[in-house]
This record gives C-alpha cells, sequence and structure tokens, in this order.
C-alpha cells in the first residue's frame, strides 16, 4: 500500500507525524510525501523542505509565485511517478486542491482525501463545492464543518482536532508572559514590527516577570535581528516551549493553530495579527466573520481578545496586558471557555488519526 501526504507548514506538519505514527500500524504502508521535522521524525523522507513554502499572505505569495510553480510540478511528477492508492493532502488548500486537480487523471487507481477543512464558513464558499469535485472524502477537525461539504456529495467526516488528544495536566502558572509571533517567515516580519515595541515596553512595564519568544529553529536568526533586549529569551526547543507555554501567566500569539495550544493548556492569551496592506485590503473584502480566532468564532463572542490589523498598536497591546495580568476574572472566564472547548474537539475521547485510518479502511 502506498500513501502519500502532502503537508506544506508546521501545523500540518503534526498533524501528519500523528497520522503516519497511525498508518504505520497497518501492514505493508508504504509512505511518501512533503512534510517537516516532526513527520520526518515518523519516518518519512520529504521531497521537498517544508520551508520552501514559507510564505503566507496574497502579497507574499506572489512574491514566489515562480519558486511555488516549480514546487508545484515538482510534486506532481513526484506523485505521478509512484502511482499511489491514496493521496492525503493537509491543510494548505489553495495549493493542495490545484494539486489533486492536476492528477485527478490517476483517480482509477488513487483515492483522495483532505484533512483539514478549508474555512468555507469565514471566507471563498466556493471551495467546499470545488473539493467535492476532486476529493473523495474530507476530515474536519471541527463538527460544524461538514454540513458545508455534504451538500455537495462530498463524503465530509468530524474526527476531532488531534491537538487535544492525550489530555496533560495543567501546570501551575508562573510569572512568565510569552510571545508567539508565527511560523513563516513573511508573517513573523510583518508581525515583529509592532511586536518588537511591545516586547521591550512589558519588559519595563511587567516587573518580577521572565519573558520568552517561541519560535522554530529556522527563525531564529530573523527574530533576533529585531530584539536587542537581553531580558528576553529567544527558544526553538519543542519540549522546553511547551513547558513554557504550559508555565506562563499569559501569552500574546499571532493568529493561528497555535492559540488551540494554549487553550488546552489553559493558559489565558491575547491574538494579534498584521500583514501586507494589499494582503489586508483582499481579506477585509472577503472575510465573512466577526472574529480571528476559531473559539471566538465557535462560541460567536470574543473570548480571546483580538488586535488586528490597525488594532495591533502598542498602547491597545499594553492596555490589555495589564487587564490580563491583574484581572483574575478576566483569566478566570477565558479558562471557562477553555475547558468547555477542549472537551468538545474530541469524539469520546478518540485519537483523530486513528479514526482517519479506521474510515480509509487499510
Amino acid at each position: 500500500m502506498k500513501v502519500v501526504i502532502i503537508a506544506t507548514e508546521p501545523s500540518g506538519d503534526y498533524l501528519g507525524s500523528k497520522l503516519i505514527k497511525s498508518l504505520k500500524s497497518s501492514q505493508n504502508m508504504k509512505i511518501y510525501g512533503v512534510g517537516g521535522d516532526l513527520m520526518e521524525s515518523e519516518g518519512l523522507k520529504s521531497w521537498v523542505k517544508i520551508t520552501n513554502f514559507n510564505a503566507i499572505g496574497i502579497y507574499e505569495v506572489l512574491l514566489k509565485i515562480f519558486k511555488f510553480f516549480k514546487l508545484f510540478k515538482f510534486i506532481e511528477k513526484k506523485i505521478r511517478l509512484l502511482n499511489p492508492d491514496f493521496v492525503i493532502t493537509i491543510d494548505s488548500p489553495s495549493f493542495n486542491y490545484r494539486l489533486v486537480k492536476k492528477i485527478q487523471d490517476l483517480r482509477s487507481n488513487t483515492k483522495f482525501f483532505h484533512y483539514v477543512a478549508p474555512t468555507v464558513w469565514a471566507w471563498k464558499s466556493y471551495r467546499a463545492k470545488i473539493f467535492s469535485k476532486y476529493y473523495d472524502r474530507i476530515f474536519t477537525l471541527f463538527n460544524f464543518e461538514p454540513k458545508y461539504f455534504t451538500k455537495y456529495g462530498l463524503k465530509s467526516e468530524f474526527v476531532g482536532h488531534q491537538i487535544f488528544f492525550k489530555h496533560q495536566k495543567i501546570l501551575k502558572k508562573k510569572k512568565i508572559i510569552t510571545f508567539l509571533p508565527g511560523s513563516r517567515t513573511s508573517e513573523i516580519i510583518n508581525n515583529m514590527k509592532k511586536l518588537k515595541y511591545v516586547i521591550e515596553k512589558s519588559i519595563r512595564e511587567f516587573n518580577g516577570f521572565k519573558f520568552y519568544i517561541l519560535t522554530f529553529k529556522e527563525n531564529e536568526k530573523l527574530i533576533k535581528r529585531f530584539i536587542s533586549n537581553d531580558y528576553i529569551e529567544v527558544i526553538h526547543d519543542s519540549k522546553k516551549k511547551e513547558k513554557i507555554m504550559r508555565n506562563s501567566f499569559l501569552a500574546l500569539a499571532a493568529s493561528g493553530s497555535v492559540t488551540l495550544e494554549l487553550i488546552k493548556y489553559q493558559t489565558p492569551f491575547i491574538v494579534f495579527y498584521e500583514t501586507h496592506w494589499i494582503t489586508k485590503l483582499f481579506i477585509k473584502s472577503l472575510v465573512k466573520v466577526k472574529f480571528a480566532s476559531i473559539i471566538n468564532i465557535f462560541y460567536n463572542k470574543e473570548i480571546i481578545p483580538e488586535y488586528l490589523f490597525q488594532k495591533f498598536s502598542l498602547e491597545n497591546i499594553i492596555k490589555k496586558m495589564n487587564e490580563m495580568v491583574h484581572n483574575n476574572k478576566l483569566r478566570e472566564e477565558q479558562i471557562k471557555y477553555f475547558k468547555d472547548f477542549a472537551n468538545k474537539m474530541l469524539i469520546g475521547k478518540k485519537n483523530p488519526s486513528d479514526l482517519i485510518v479506521k474510515k480509509l479502511k487499510l
């Protein structure tokens, strides 16, 4: 049995690594594709380094369009030569559905599955119909998503979110403030242009606290270009990062999947985000939801304070940080929702990756 898994971003690499671990329990399984360090730690030899896809946003992607086209053609060629039984694409909908569309002629032998539904409920609702045309099945992280695809005839199943599988003990919070500026080069640059001032002010404002920036190894030098203060440490080791997030009294996180980890660890946090003005205009013209954070969307309420684009300012962030540090009611309110949300993110405490393997009937 030959399986191709395509994951082009860190969150997909995490999900892919857990999926590979479950797939390996099946006999005669050979796994190929694209992934990062986590997937490679489970035995995948990635065709392409995941860092090659280090861009997010309309403007940022356009700058690298020729590079992405070459990567696209290379991956397409590798899949054709392999002629696999299954292709499983994870997240990255713009890249992945175009890839699957291009290799539809393999469909007599290959089944196509997608893991992590595109956010059709927030923007680009037409993708639900497109995905239904090119995929055999889609696995969703959230229980409200399948209906958007089943109406077009695509088998769509909620499997839960891997991050919430295997509950971990909640650690006592220490006097730690943590900053998470994003995972891709372009978003880190955009966010750090503003975040560096927040960090400098925070170090002066919150006496007795320790400060950390959490990132990936390949982004450490980039972040240090923005930071000159000796009172903050940049951490890339995964085990250290996890412990710091679990211990943090407060975190400031770029909008993205890392916020789900903070929810799991019951660490109160604030969300921020900045991007290029062209991307910003595009997002504002198309997005249909009031919030960026999934937990806010889920409850249709601003549980997590969001400071996006123009609202992402030194004054706004520092004011809210002071409230979050000194007002226990605000922190307790967040944690109450975190607990409820986490309980709804799994199906009977089952491993999402095992559920997917079972659905594949390998």
